[in-house]
C-alpha cells in the first residue's frame, strides 16, 4: 500500500522521504520501482530517499502505515515538537501491512504495540482503514499484506510439511479458524491506494473505511484458494477450533495466521459508501469478480513456487572460498554478501547443508561467513573446544576485527560464549539457535534421549573402539531421524509426528560424523570434550546482547535447557517457535533470517523482560512544494 502511494506521488514529480530501517528501505525502494515500471516517471524515481531525522520537516505531508489494530503513531516529545509544522498527517492501517510473516514466533498474547508512557500521540488529519487487500506482489516479506499474508502462510506451511511427508495433503485437509458463513471482504491494493489518494486530494480531514463493495463467503474463499494450492481447506468457526481438538498442524496454521479471522467481515455499508463518495468514485467499478480473484491467487501461487525454487537454487550455489591460518593449519571458509559481518557457527561434525538456506537468506543483507568445523578428517589433529575458538578468532581477525555478530547452532553456542569471554570487543551480538547446553553438571532432566543415549554410546566406544564401524554402519544405513537421535514415533496423532520429524533433505547430511569408523571415534571424543565445558561457569562474565532461540519439537537440544541458559546470561532474550524442530534454521530459514536481522539491527528491540516489540512501520512524506521532509517515529 505504501509503495503504491509512493509511486503515485513520484508520478506527480513530488519528492519522497522515507523513514524506515535501512534494510526495510532498500526492499521498499525495490518494490516502488517494480510498481512504477508501467508508469512514466521520467527521472522521478531518483526523487525518493531514506531519511532518519525530523529536521526541516515544515510543510511536508506525512503518510504513516501500520498494521490494523496498531494505528497510533508516537514519537518522543522533542521530535514531536518538530512535527508541529507538518502540513498533514495521514494514517493508513491495513491487515498485516507487510513485514509480519515471521512474527508468529513471538510470545502469544504479548502486546505488539507502540504504547510507551514516554511518548505522545500526534494529531491525524486523515485516517484510512482498509479491509483485506490483494494484488500481485513479489514474495518479499515486506509486500505480504492482506490476503497475501494468508497465501504466503499457507504456502510456507504446505512446503515445509511436504519436505517431511510429501503426500499428507493428498488425503488430509487443513482446518482454518474461519466460519463457512463468514464474509471475506476484499479489495485490490492498487484500487485501495487510488481511493485513498483521491480522498486525500479532495478532503482536508476525516476517517475513512476503504473496502470492496462485495464479499466472498468463508466457505467459497477457502474452496477457491484450496483448489489452487492443492490443499483441502476446511472452514471451522474460531470459537469451536480448540473444542474440536484440531491436529497439531491445524493449530500451527492458526498460530502462523496470527488472528486472521479478526480481519474478516463486511464493514458498515454507509461507511464504505462514504469513502467512495469522498473519493468522487462509484463503488460499482471496484467489484472483484471471482475470475479476477482466482487469477490473482494463481499468479501469487506461481510466484511463490518460483521464489521457493530460486531460493533452493541459491542455497546450492558455490560460495566464495577464503583461507585463514590457525595454529599452523590452513582453514577454508566461505563468504558471501556485503554489510555487517555475521558469522554462522556450525554444529560440531556438520557440513554446509544445514546452514545453506540461512546463508542464502542472510546474504543479501549481511556479509556471511561459515565453515565446516574441523576434526573429523584422518589428516587432522583431534580438536578441543578451544581449538574451535582459535579457528573463529583467526577468521574474525582476518575479516572484521572491529566486531562481528555470531549466530551459533546446536553445540556452537559454547564456542561463541568462550570466544566472547576472550574477545569481548569483537562481539556485537550473539544468537544461539537450538542450544545444546549439556555438561557433566547440567541440571537433571535437561538431557534429551539423543544426549543420554549418545553419552552412553560414546562411553562404550571409549572402552571398545572396535564397535565404531558397527555404530557408523548402523546409523548411516537407516538415514532417518530415528537413526540419528534414537527416538521412536512421537506420541500423539500423525500430525504431531510429522511436525517432530526431520526435513528429508537433511537425513543423510546430518549423519556426516558417522561416515566411517574413524570419523565416529573422532566425533565421540570431540563431543565428550564439549560436555566437559559448562557455560554456567562463564555466563556471568559475558556482557553481550544474546538472543536464545528454542524449538517446541527439538529432540536434540531440549527447549527447557534454553530456558535455563536464558537465566544465566544478563543480557539474554528467549524466543521459542511452536511446531518447530532442531532444524528450524533450515525448515524456515526465512523466519530465522528475519529474526536475526531484527535482533542484530536493534530496531524496535524490547528491553529485557518486555516480551514484545513494535510492529515494523513506514513513514512516507511527500512535499507538494517540491522539497522533501520527513517525520521520524
Amino acid at each position: 500500500m505504501a509503495a503504491f502511494i509512493a509511486a503515485e506521488r513520484l508520478s506527480r514529480s513530488q519528492r519522497i522521504g522515507v523513514v524506515a530501517p535501512s534494510g526495510v528501505y532498500q526492499r521498499f525502494q525495490s518494490l516502488v520501482r517494480r510498481i512504477s515500471l508501467g508508469r512514466d516517471l521520467g527521472g522521478a524515481a531518483a526523487q525518493m530517499e531514506r531519511l532518519c531525522s525530523l529536521d526541516n520537516a515544515a510543510g511536508a505531508e506525512a503518510w504513516h502505515f501500520s498494521p490494523s489494530g496498531r494505528g497510533s503513531i508516537s514519537v518522543p516529545p522533542p521530535d514531536a515538537r518538530r512535527m508541529a509544522p507538518i502540513g498533514a498527517l495521514n494514517l493508513v492501517t491495513t491487515p498485516y501491512c507487510g513485514g509480519e510473516r515471521w512474527r508468529w514466533i513471538l510470545p502469544r498474547g504479548e502486546p505488539v504495540a507502540d504504547d510507551n508512557p514516554g511518548m505522545i500521540d500526534l494529531p491525524v488529519a486523515r485516517s484510512f482503514r482498509t479491509t483485506l487487500t490483494l494484488d500481485a506482489a513479489p514474495c518479499d516479506d515486506i509486500a505480504q499484506e492482506g490476503i497475501l499474508h494468508f497465501l504466503s502462510t499457507l504456502f510456507d506451511l504446505k512446503t515445509e510439511i511436504e519436505e517431511r511427508a510429501d503426500d499428507l495433503f493428498e488425503y488430509r485437509g487443513l482446518r482454518c479458524p474461519i466460519s463457512p458463513t463468514a464474509r471475506v471482504n476484499l479489495i485490490r491494493t492498487e484500487q485501495a491506494a487510488a481511493i485513498i489518494m483521491a480522498i486525500a486530494d479532495r478532503t482536508e480531514a476525516g476517517d475513512f473505511v476503504v473496502a470492496g463493495p462485495e464479499n466472498l463467503s468463508g466457505e467459497e474463499f477457502l474452496e477457491r484458494v484450496g483448489d489452487i494450492y492443492g490443499v483441502s481447506l476446511l472452514p471451522l468457526d474460531g470459537k469451536a477450533l480448540f473444542s474440536r481438538q484440531p491436529s497439531a498442524i491445524d493449530a500451527l496454521f492458526d498460530r502462523r495466521l496470527m488472528n486472521f479471522a479478526e480481519h474478516l467481515g463486511q464493514p458498515d455499508r454507509e461507511a464504505i459508501e462514504h469513502a467512495y463518495a469522498a473519493a468522487g468514485m462509484s463503488s460499482t467499478g471496484f467489484r472483484l469478480a471471482p475470475v479476477q480473484f482466482d487469477a490473482l491467487v494463481e499468479r501469487t501461487c506461481k510466484a511463490q513456487q518460483s521464489d521457493y525454487n530460486a531460493r533452493n537454487c541459491d542455497a546450492s550455489k558455490p560460495l566464495e572460498i577464503r583461507k585463514a591460518n590457525t595454529g599452523g593449519w590452513e582453514l577454508s571458509y566461505s563468504a558471501t554478501g556485503d554489510g555487517e559481518v555475521v558469522v554462522l557457527l556450525n554444529a560440531l561434525g556438520q557440513g554446509p547443508k544445514p546452514l545453506s538456506r540461512l546463508t542464502a537468506h542472510l546474504g543479501p543483507r549481511f556479509r556471511v561467513l561459515s565453515w565446516e568445523p574441523r576434526g573429523l578428517g584422518d589428516s587432522e589433529a583431534e580438536l578441543s573446544l578451544l581449538d574451535h575458538v582459535a579457528d573463529l578468532a583467526a577468521i574474525v581477525e582476518q575479516e572484521s576485527p572491529a566486531g562481528v555478530h555470531l549466530v551459533a547452532w546446536c553445540t556452537a553456542p559454547k564456542i561463541a560464549a568462550e570466544f566472547a569471554l576472550r574477545y569481548p570487543d569483537r562481539v556485537r551480538s550473539m544468537t544461539f539457535l537450538n542450544m545444546q547446553v549439556k555438561s557433566l553438571d547440567t541440571p537433571p532432566g535437561f538431557d534429551t534421549p539423543y544426549e543420554t543415549d549418545f553419552e552412553a554410546l560414546f562411553s562404550d566406544l571409549q572402552q571398545r573402539p572396535s564397535t565404531a564401524s558397527w555404530i557408523a554402519t548402523s546409523l548411516t544405513s537407516q538415514g532417518t531421524e530415528a537413526g540419528l537421535d534414537l527416538i521412536t514415533e512421537a506420541d500423539g496423532d500423525e500430525a504431531e509426528a510429522i511436525l517432530a520429524a526431520m526435513n528429508g533433505d537433511l537425513r543423510m547430511p546430518v549423519l556426516r560424523p558417522f561416515r566411517d569408523a574413524n570419523s565416529t571415534i573422532r566425533f565421540a571424543r570431540q563431543m565428550t570434550d564439549f560436555w566437559n565445558y559448562d557455560v554456567n561457569d562463564i555466563a556471568d562474565q559475558i556482557d553481550v546482547p544474546i538472543l536464545i532461540f528454542a524449538s517446541e519439537y527439538d529432540r536434540i537440544a531440549a527447549p527447557e535447557a534454553s530456558k535455563w541458559a536464558h537465566e544465566l546470561f544478563a543480557r539474554a532474550r528467549l524466543l521459542q517457535a511452536p511446531g518447530a524442530t532442531h532444524y528450524f534454521l533450515y525448515d524456515r530459514a526465512d523466519v530465522v533470517a528475519r529474526m536475526i536481522e531484527w535482533f542484530v539491527s536493534g530496531d524496535d528491540m524490547p528491553e529485557p523482560g518486555d516480551g514484545h516489540m513494535t510492529a515494523a512501520k513506514l513513514s512516507v512524506l511527500a512535499d507538494t512544494a517540491g522539497s522533501h521532509r520527513v517525520a521520524d517515529r
